[in-house]
């Protein structure tokens, strides 16, 4: 036996040793330079080119690559395989004339003569960006919306005021979706300066961009966060019981993202909560973060709520909760930025999730008595849980 693992080992050892970088070498080798590529054609799009072409007839033929000087000033190539007949060059950062030489490469890696063209691109996608932002006075600070119709992955770093008077870098939206905006929140009712700057993977940045207003200043419009001590409980002949299972009524308005509500499930739609603010007041934002944002698994699915009517009124209508004897405030409908199915999320999806889901009111409606009224769930449980909804407006003195 002894033997035998020693032959093995021999053996192993052997072939280890013989391991040569023929591996990784052309499996077959010449010096026959390839044909180059012909009817060289190409399209200037935002920030790069569609490159077409004829492929030579070299049987050994393995790969098409273009060559160029990328925005930083480094040689740079995009490869193609020879079942294709095109490349995307992409990443320019202005529109002056790039030169682009393109190869045709064998599998003993000879490389034919070059093709070239010298052209310009279109604008790119940060500058097309940068001409559709927005920044405008929002409930506690900024509102920045921005138009992406290419879908181009951007980074939109959000520009405040620090203690210290200048302009910070407080936060950076990852995204790619077609239209959509971010705001600010915390700020003082007085003019202050906010501003954007876009950047994409090819680390390309836009100019900074201001508010539209003369001095480049916003003053946020005023709000305050409603005292949650001041709630009171309120149920009507339609209400949900919210105290199911491992829920509670009061963990909806406790600060504790780790807690929920959740509902029994035998309750025919809408499942309604109603709530007692304590005073009268106009709102003008809310928050609901769906069960446990520490479980991200829990994330777009099960009984969190995915579409929902919020209502007001100063007094209580009734004690049956007929719906339609109460202010419809808005409709919600909470939004997964990558669409994809359940279970699957990206990145922003995530950073969304964890954010919270929220609206805000355009119209002034003052009310005291709040109700959530939710039609669906986002994999269409019978049941409700989420674990927080919080409240920002104007309290009516």
């Amino acid at each position: 036996m002894k033997k035998i693992l020693s032959l093995l080992l021999v053996c192993t050892f052997i072939l280890l040793a013989c391991q040569e970088d023929y591996e990784h070498n052309p499996i077959t080798s010449d010096d026959v330079i390839p044909s180059a590529i012909e009817n060289l054609s190409y399209t200037s799009i935002n920030g790069g080119f569609d490159i077409s072409y004829d492929l030579p007839s070299d049987k050994d033929l393995l790969y098409v690559k273009a060559v160029y000087e990328n925005s930083k000033g480094e040689m740079a190539e995009v490869r193609a395989s020879i079942y294709d007949n095109k490349i995307q060059i992409l990443g320019f950062g202005d529109t002056s004339e790039k030169e682009v030489t393109v190869y045709a490469v064998d599998r003993s890696e000879n490389v034919s003569k070059g093709v070239s063209f010298t052209a310009s691109p279109l604008m790119p996608p940060v500058h097309i960006i940068k001409g559709a932002m927005e920044i405008t006075p929002d409930f506690g600070g900024a509102k920045f919306k921005w138009v992406n119709e290419q879908q181009t992955p951007i980074a939109i770093l959000l520009f405040a005021e620090n203690e210290q008077g200048e302009l910070e870098n407080v936060h950076t939206v990852y995204t790619s979706q077609s239209e959509t905006s971010h705001s600010l929140r915390g700020f003082e009712s007085v003019p202050q300066p906010f501003a954007a700057v876009i950047r994409d993977r090819y680390d390309n940045f836009s100019d900074t961009i201001y508010p539209g207003t003369p001095d480049k200043l916003l003053t946020p419009l005023f709000e305050e966060r409603l005292d949650k001590a001041k709630f009171q409980k309120v149920v009507l002949a339609n209400d949900d019981n919210w105290d199911a299972w491992e829920g509670d009524y009061w963990n909806a308005f406790d600060d504790d993202l780790g807690s929920i509500v959740h509902t029994q499930g035998d309750h025919p739609r809408p499942s309604i909560m109603t709530i007692d603010l304590g005073a009268n007041v106009v709102l003008s934002r809310i928050k609901l973060f769906q069960r446990a944002p520490n479980q991200q698994h829990w994330a777009y699915t099960h009984g969190n709520p995915k579409s929902y009517t919020l209502y007001g009124a100063k007094e209580l209508p009734g004690s049956d909760g007929n719906l339609d004897n109460w202010i419809k405030l808005r409709g919600c409908e909470s939004i997964k930025p990558s669409g994809l199915p359940i279970g699957q999320n990206t990145d922003e999806d995530i950073a969304h999730f964890l954010a919270g889901d929220e609206y805000t009111f355009e119209e002034s409606v003052e009310i005291r008595y709040f109700r959530l009224a939710v039609q669906e769930t986002w994999d269409g449980a019978g049941f409700i849980n989420f674990s927080e909804l919080t409240f920002w407006g104007n309290v009516i003195n």
